[in-house]
């Protein structure tokens, strides 16, 4: 299923949206974020991971970091849109997460979704979720990267940094 982020963010104005995709190949992997305030502001984030993930690994990464900035915003309205059917039906709690390392990720992910009052987490098509992508493919700090995008990078994994909130 696919959702029209726009239109959903017509029907509750008040809802931000955020857009998430990690990637991983062999040289690197990252993740970009889109976060969309209901009046049009917007923050865009490029994470470096200067370690090695697995896709759905850079997925986990991406979602729980548009969730921290979520939280550092206070934002108690929004709506989640990711690309990879797994990864959103995990957090969906549809599907169990059997690799150890993806349970961790799923556990903290949640920790961090129940500090937002309402949430919800969406599959969009990757057309849908072209910016995002196109961010999480920009994980060398370089002139190219626009002055408006948020750069970061993480030296180690989430998971290993942060324990699950309660």
């Amino acid at each position: 299923m696919s959702i029209d982020p726009e239109s959903d963010n017509d029907q509750d104005p008040g809802a931000w949206a955020l857009k998430v995709d990690g990637s991983s190949t062999n040289e690197r992997s990252g993740a970009g974020l889109i976060l969309k305030s209901p009046e049009g502001f917007t923050i865009q984030t490029v994470i470096s991971f200067g370690f090695s993930a697995t896709n759905k690994q850079a997925e986990y990464e991406a979602l729980i970091a548009g969730l921290k900035l979520a939280k550092t915003l206070r934002i108690q309205n929004l709506n989640i849109y990711n690309d990879s059917q797994i990864v959103v039906k995990q957090t969906n709690d549809e599907y169990i997460a059997n690799d150890p390392v993806l349970a961790k990720y799923q556990a903290l992910f949640q920790s961090y979704l129940s500090l937002i009052p309402k949430s919800q987490v969406l599959q969009i098509s990757r057309g849908e979720n072209s910016e995002a992508d196109t961010l999480s493919k920009l994980v060398q700090n370089s002139p190219d990267l626009d002055c408006s995008i948020y750069f970061e990078e993480l030296q180690k994994p989430i998971i290993e940094s942060e324990e699950v909130m309660e």
